[in-house]
């Protein structure tokens, strides 16, 4: 074997590995740094509802519901502060025993309880509590169903022959080419950049032409699963993912305030991120899982078999479970909705406890929350 050859070897095997790192959890790794989060990913969305704008791009912004009459007040509590007196944190809230224990809101970014804030892909366990809803009223009969089974427009894609269950967690197969593709598939969906004000979330699953491994075999985080759960719930009801939380998740825990999730032109939801709510419905949706997850509901045990059934992925000691991740808390597998920067809401059902974190920085100062068990460790010191 030549020193050349030797070299080549090296060179490919260690790119393979990299591109490898960078599919399978992007949200993990990616740094945009706060000031350029505060500015292109959180504030657009204060008036974006309003102004149907989003920085330079035009958007569809779908609304459900009337405006938020009750307000949350700051509290001030020195075992919570230590965790979340954060320059970079917008808000945080702890709920314990379906009662808010701390209040914390951002004044000088003037932030309060009445704030939407973009959950990023937070967003995403909303669309899969919105597939939830429809395998229990029977619009959807099994996870086990091929998703081309519902969905026509996704027949002609590599999604057709994959399981709903492997969809919901991220183990379809459908793998992005590379990272520019990845880029370019959210662009289709969103409408931004040359897709301005032709927005299309069909076209953007379209875009990814097969899969590299077979189904259910490896975790591998990337929006274009979403997308797809995003078409099957719009062709499956003539509904938008938007309408369908709104109307069989969000009555059940806050009538009380509006919710704004981004469209396409055909009024098909941009489900990998774009939800839009305030800090205390982000917080009072976990109470809500919780609360359905006690009482072993039909959508409560959707959950808990997300939970169960969960997938490892290459992060350690977080698995995947239907659109969110499982953090081990305090020796308890949680469910946990994550966003990029610092967005966390982190249910605690066997301690009845709702942590809810609004950063623009995943480096915290309490260490990077997205690595070395931070979010763990921070999450089983308030459950205790």
């Amino acid at each position: 074997m030549t020193m050349k050859f030797l070299r080549f070897f090296f060179f490919v095997t260690a790119a393979a590995l990299f591109f490898s790192g960078i599919f399978i959890s992007t949200e993990s790794s990616a740094d945009h740094g706060p000031e350029k989060m505060w500015k292109k990913q959180i504030k657009p969305y204060f008036t974006a509802h309003e102004t149907g704008m989003f920085g330079p791009f035009k958007v569809n912004i779908e609304s459900f519901g009337k405006g938020q009459s009750s307000i949350v007040k700051q509290t001030k509590e020195q075992n919570f502060d230590k965790f979340f007196d954060d320059k970079y944190n917008l808000a945080a809230i702890v709920r314990k025993d379906n009662k808010i224990v701390y209040a914390r809101f951002d004044d000088d970014k003037q932030i309060s309880s009445q704030t939407p804030l973009h959950g990023m892909s937070m967003s995403k366990t909303a669309l899969g509590a919105a597939v939830g809803s429809l395998l229990c009223d029977g619009s959807i009969k099994s996870l086990d169903d091929e998703i081309g089974l519902y969905a026509v427009g996704l027949r002609d894609t590599p999604y057709s022959k994959i399981l709903i269950r492997n969809v919901l967690q991220m183990n379809s197969g459908v793998t992005p080419p590379d990272r520019k593709d990845v880029r370019l598939a959210n662009q289709m969906a969103m409408g931004m950049k040359k897709f301005a004000g032709s927005a299309n979330v069909l076209s953007a699953v379209r875009h990814f032409k097969g899969t590299t491994r077979k189904q259910g075999k490896q975790h591998n985080y990337h929006g274009a699963d979403s997308l797809a759960l995003s078409v099957l719930i719009f062709e499956l009801t003539g509904k938008s993912a938007a309408q369908i939380f709104y109307e069989n998740i969000v009555t059940q825990f806050g009538p009380d305030g509006q919710i704004h999730w981004a469209a396409d032109n055909k009024g098909r939801t941009v489900s990998l991120a774009r939800l839009v709510m305030t800090a205390p419905q982000w917080n009072a949706f976990g109470q809500f899982i919780i609360d359905e997850v006690k009482s072993k509901s039909c959508i409560g045990n959707f959950f808990s078999e997300g939970v169960s059934t969960s997938v490892s992925t290459s992060r350690e000691n977080v698995k995947y479970g239907f659109q969110f991740w499982v953090y081990n808390v305090d020796g308890e597998s949680a469910i946990t909705m994550t966003g990029h920067g610092g967005l966390f809401n982190i249910l605690s059902v066997e301690k009845n406890t709702v942590i809810s974190i609004f950063s623009i920085d995943e480096k915290y100062k309490a260490g990077n929350l997205f690595g070395d068990g931070v979010l763990s460790r921070i999450a089983s010191e308030i459950v205790r």
